[in-house]
């Protein structure tokens, strides 16, 4: 588990929030220039992008849409590790490393063996060129939305506000896992260490 948060922890920087030019998904069945536009921002676009450059929108809300979705994955792995939740066993029994002896945090990236990190990479590229490719912008993998196990009925309103919630939490993941990110390489600290010090950010006591 702990090279699976790494990947995610490197994988996750932060989209840019898209401009929006209307473009309606047919695989989702729902404008996309309505997603994630809640208030009190609604619609956010700060560069203007939407007049300037509304050809890239698609591109870019998918990526938005991605990089939530992996940010997500992150913030859970991240907050699994720190409880010191590892997979039991051995990384490499060849080297001697238990999934215990990774750090948690940054540093754990750097203690995995080049194999590790090799596959990691392997793994990330087939489901970018292969399984999920990132030219596919509809955001509809195969998977399904909805509940587990259970086919996908959604629709109308409960689409929308599922999608609603994906985009936003996406974008609160995003900028979660970055400030965790921030807050160790202030402080030296992991998040849990942090926690435990009063350290939040700094701010804390030493």
């Amino acid at each position: 588990m702990k090279l699976v948060i790494s990947a995610l922890l490197v994988a996750s920087a932060a989209a840019f929030a898209p401009a929006q030019n209307g473009r309606a998904s047919s695989s989702l069945k729902v404008s996309e220039l309505e997603l994630g536009a809640t208030e009190p921002l609604g619609v956010f676009d700060p560069l203007g992008w939407m007049e300037t450059e509304p050809e890239s929108f698609e591109r870019r809300r998918a990526v938005e849409r991605k990089h939530g979705r992996i940010a997500m994955a992150a913030v859970v792995g991240m907050l699994f590790h720190n409880a010191d939740i590892e997979f039991p066993g051995y990384l490499s029994k060849e080297l001697g490393i238990r999934f215990a002896d990774i750090p948690n945090g940054m540093n754990g990236l750097f203690s995995v063996p080049i194999a590790g990190i090799s596959q990691i990479v392997f793994a990330i590229g087939v489901v970018e060129l292969a399984i999920w490719p990132a030219s596919d912008y509809s955001g509809d993998y195969g998977t399904g939305y909805g509940r587990p196990f259970v086919p996908n009925v959604l629709e109308g309103d409960e689409l929308k506000y599922k999608l609603d919630m994906e985009i936003n939490q996406g974008r609160a993941a995003m900028m979660g896992i970055m400030g965790a990110l921030v807050g160790e390489a202030v402080t030296g600290q992991t998040l849990a260490e942090q926690y435990a010090s009063g350290n939040l950010i700094g701010y804390g006591p030493p």
